[in-house]
């Protein structure tokens, strides 16, 4: 039972390791500072398409609004050229990371399975062996029970004839025989 609790143990750790690895990793996206329609200062991750955005470093993302705020607001809006926001797709090297450790995560799992299936079918070869040799006991002890049983009806006595003699040193060789029995 022991030895079960601490397989459960090792793939509990593994999985949770896995589990920090799949999250631990990300980062947040590069933010936007833009002034709305109604002069609100607003920061995202993916400004609207003709807006002027400012891209903010992470430190200054809620310091002095962006500059276009100074503008008044009859006089129509320069159409800044916004960065393209980063790639909404994962990092290569990460995606490479958490491959690798879902691969890792996979096989482990897998060779624990495997160690599980092992140990259970060396249990059952086991016991099946463990049921042969009762099984041969039983037998072996049956087989001494009548080569006793044998040698008293040889010992018993009897009247001094050839066809009893002949019978008595039967019974005694079978009964011979039966211990000899493997």
């Amino acid at each position: 039972m022991a030895k079960r609790s601490a397989k459960l143990l090792i793939v509990a750790l593994i999985a949770a390791w896995v589990g920090v690895l799949l999250t631990a990793g990300d980062s947040p996206a590069q933010l936007y500072r833009y002034n709305d329609k109604n002069g609100n200062v607003v920061l995202t991750d993916n400004p609207p398409p003709g807006v002027a955005a400012e891209a903010l470093e992470k430190d200054k993302a809620l310091s002095a609004p962006p500059s276009e705020a100074a503008v008044p607001k009859d006089r129509p809006q320069p159409q800044a050229v916004r960065p393209a926001p980063p790639s909404r797709g994962v990092d290569k090297a990460k995606e490479e990371v958490d491959k690798t450790a879902r691969d890792e995560a996979e096989k482990a799992a897998k060779e624990e399975a495997e160690k599980v299936a092992k140990a259970e079918a060396d249990r059952e070869t086991s016991r099946l062996m463990a049921e042969d040799e009762a099984k041969k006991q039983s037998e072996r002890q049956r087989r001494l029970e009548e080569a006793d049983r044998l040698e008293r009806e040889a010992k018993k006595p009897i009247q001094p004839t050839q066809e009893n003699i002949d019978r008595q040193m039967k019974l005694m060789q079978d009964a011979q025989r039966l211990r000899e029995m493997p």
